[in-house]
């Protein structure tokens, strides 16, 4: 039966820097960077077109919006206005992705630690206002880092209220960057008993290829079970961001079930971004029938499909069962990293 909204209350995948409710705050974030501003023109339009341009890599795409949050005060006001918003939607759970390294190059040069206490702060001060929401800072760590600076991250990490800083996540770009180059900084968390989500088995993309996931299919693979090979040791709760290739790979499906290791897919996010041909090669439903902890999230929905249009497509596709829809509901609380307050 065809629903007007997903009642799905809880969210894994969620870049704050490129979510839909930082489109609220441009102007005001604009100004605050001393950037010449008109209030008659569309920011948020201007901004979606630089994060869908096709030859900027995906580093200098999110440039454009992190340029905007290199001040405590910008800082604190995305947090307060995503976590708010979030909840207005009627989300009772959310971990937000912001990566520290890419907001310490402003003029104040804020250090990664004093980026996460302006980020929990106003992730507090938003929960002050609306207690019905538990809102997480998920520590993002881009890729393109050399493991030994990515451990001192992780270092800083550790001396965050970790109460409200729940995980970390490796991110970004997968094709240039693959996971083995962040072997030490996996087994660190691990040493750390750190929660950690790995971007993996997302897209591949070598220079003037155009995309096609049957050709990239093997390393798509390859990359995937490099990762779950190390998280089968992890002490922590663990989780993989996308892992298109995993409904592939019996062997790994197992790994994933047996350590049950959350998958957090964005299916809106693999078919805008062609790393997939159509929705129906995710294998959703066969994924959801195994017992997979698999949870729909929209990534990135400042310029992607925002979750109700997601489900809608997934559905159209799929036809999900009542059991594979209620899996959809549970999946989420059952493979999130915080728990302070009781599930929805």
């Amino acid at each position: 039966m065809p629903i007007s909204r997903w009642p799905q209350t809880a969210l894994l995948h969620d870049h704050g820097d490129a979510a839909s409710p930082i489109g609220n705050i441009l102007f005001q974030l604009r100004l605050a960077a001393g950037i010449k501003s008109d209030p008659r023109e569309d920011y948020a339009r201007i901004y979606r077109e630089r994060f869908l341009n096709v030859h900027a890599n995906i580093i200098e795409a999110f440039s454009h919006m992190n340029k905007l949050l290199q001040t405590w005060d910008a800082l604190y006001l995305a947090a307060w206005n995503h976590v708010a918003i979030r909840a207005k939607q009627g989300f009772r759970y959310d971990e937000v992705m912001f990566a520290p390294q890419y907001h310490c190059s402003g003029k104040l040069k804020l250090t990664p630690k004093e980026v996460v206490e302006a980020l929990v702060a106003g992730i507090k001060q938003a929960e002050k206002g609306h207690p019905e929401i538990e809102a997480n800072l998920l520590f993002a760590i881009g890729r393109e880092l050399k493991p030994r600076k990515a451990i001192q991250l992780l270092r800083i990490l550790e001396q965050c209220d970790r109460n409200y800083v729940v995980g970390a996540n490796i991110v970004c770009d997968e094709n240039k960057f693959p996971p083995e180059r962040h072997r030490r900084t996996i087994e660190y968390a691990n040493s750390a008993e750190i929660n950690l989500e790995v971007h993996a088995s997302e897209w591949i993309r070598r220079p003037k290829q155009a995309p096609d996931f049957w050709r990239d299919l093997p390393m798509l693979k390859k990359n995937l079970r490099f990762v779950l090979n190390l998280l089968k040791r992890f002490r922590a709760k663990k989780r993989i961001g996308h892992g298109i290739a995993l409904p592939y790979d019996y062997k790994l499906m197992k790994i994933v079930l047996d350590e049950q290791i959350g998958i957090t897919g964005c299916p809106g996010s693999n078919l805008q971004g062609k790393n997939t041909p159509d929705l129906r090669t995710l294998r959703i439903g066969e994924m959801l029938n195994y017992g997979i902890l698999w949870s729909l999230n929209p990534d990135d929905d400042f310029f992607q499909p925002d979750l109700n249009e997601v489900f809608r497509m997934c559905d159209d596709e799929y036809k999900f069962t009542g059991v594979q829809r209620e899996r959809l509901l549970t999946n989420p609380w059952l493979s999130r990293f915080g728990n302070r307050k009781p599930a929805a």
